[in-house]
């Protein structure tokens, strides 16, 4: 897990920085910034920042992120291929949303 500053949200406030127990936060061109190996990920930033500009990401391996596409490709393959197969039948398909 990695906590991450939005820079669209954060107005460099301070608030996280003041707030952050082991003082891994500064504000650097009006924008606070996270040192990842002082940061022990406790979440205080999280909870204080009034503009929820903080959060936390949870990165994934190239593997794991293959394996999740490869996985929705067979999904979307399995459907398009039910919605022909109904086509063919004439059964009308709706779209939802």
């Amino acid at each position: 897990m990695k906590l991450q500053v939005r820079d669209n949200l954060c107005t460099g406030c301070g608030v996280c920085a003041e707030n952050c127990p082991r003082q891994a936060i500064s504000i650097r061109s009006g924008k606070a910034f996270i040192s990842q190996i002082t940061c022990n990920r406790c979440g205080v930033c999280l909870s204080v920042c009034p503009r929820r500009a903080i959060l936390q990401v949870n990165p994934v391996s190239q593997a794991e992120l293959a394996i999740t596409v490869g996985s929705l490709k067979q999904k979307t393959d399995s459907l398009v291929e039910r919605i022909e197969k109904l086509k063919q039948r004439g059964i009308s398909v709706k779209r939802s949303g």
